[in-house]
């Protein structure tokens, strides 16, 4: 299933493109879609009560004031001097010109980031809806190093797999792509519910998900999208991210049982 870019959801924001019937019957994208209208509606809110100091008000109007006093600047009242009121009129206008583009940039800069991270969480989580959808490839296995040697195969590099027993049963695994690369995934059942293991080698903060905390000396990132949970870490070259609706907690247990001891 292709989904929607984000160029085609700011069109439907912005009401140049009707709803087309994906987004009707996709689920993902309209979450994606909720998600971009509920920032877009908060950088409203934020910016549309913005003004200047009024100290920077009152320095504009001193200095406009200062460059057009003819008796300061030794002319007469009655020649109008187009360089001084140039200058006058510069500063006020360099300063309401310097904050009409800042104030853009500040809000491209403040939705920009965060759309990136919804597409990206988005991106994840549909890996994970796919893998328990049965509509695709899925390459059943439940033992470890079956599994193992199946992604060596496939991907190049060796993946770490959660040892089975304690209520962790491996269904099996499927190649995916994530921000167009070849990645790989794996799913486990757990007492708590499904989880999949979705390993890239994307930097763990560049997947965004944005909420990093500390646990036995490890670095570790967690964000939610709809209603999955979501837990990355960075393990050698690469990051393994834990999604499923399940908890951050349960989910930071497995990703833990990953990492080697020595490390």
């Amino acid at each position: 299933m292709k989904h929607l870019t984000d160029e085609q959801l700011e069109q439907i924001m912005g009401g140049y493109e009707s709803e087309p019937d994906h987004l009707k019957s996709c689920q993902l994208c309209q979450m994606r879609l909720t998600e971009m209208r509920a920032l877009a509606s908060r950088l409203t809110a934020a910016f549309e009560n913005v003004k200047p100091r009024q100290e920077l008000l009152n320095n504009i109007r001193t200095e406009i004031n200062a460059q057009a006093d003819p008796e300061r600047k030794g002319i007469s009242q009655n020649i109008f001097d187009l360089h001084a009121h140039w200058r006058g009129w510069a500063t006020g206008i360099s300063a309401a010109a310097a904050m009409m583009v800042l104030i853009p940039l500040l809000m491209m800069q403040a939705s920009y980031q965060p759309a990136m991270a919804i597409e990206r969480q988005a991106e994840i989580a549909h890996i994970h809806e796919e893998n328990l959808s049965g509509d695709h490839e899925f390459h059943s296995e439940s033992e470890p190093e079956k599994l193992a040697a199946y992604f060596n195969e496939k991907l190049g590099f060796d993946l770490r797999i959660p040892k089975a027993g304690q209520g962790l049963k491996l269904r099996g695994c499927c190649v995916r792509h994530f921000q167009g690369k070849v990645v790989g995934s794996y799913v486990v059942d757990t007492p708590e519910g499904v989880i999949s293991i979705v390993v890239v080698t994307d930097k763990a903060k560049s997947l965004g998900i944005g909420d990093k905390f500390t646990r036995d000396g490890h670095t570790y990132w967690k964000s939610a999208f709809a209603k999955c949970d979501m837990v990355s870490v960075r393990i050698g070259d690469y990051t393994y991210c834990a999604v499923g609706e399940i908890s951050h907690e349960y989910l930071t247990d497995l990703l833990s049982k990953l990492i080697p001891e020595n490390k």
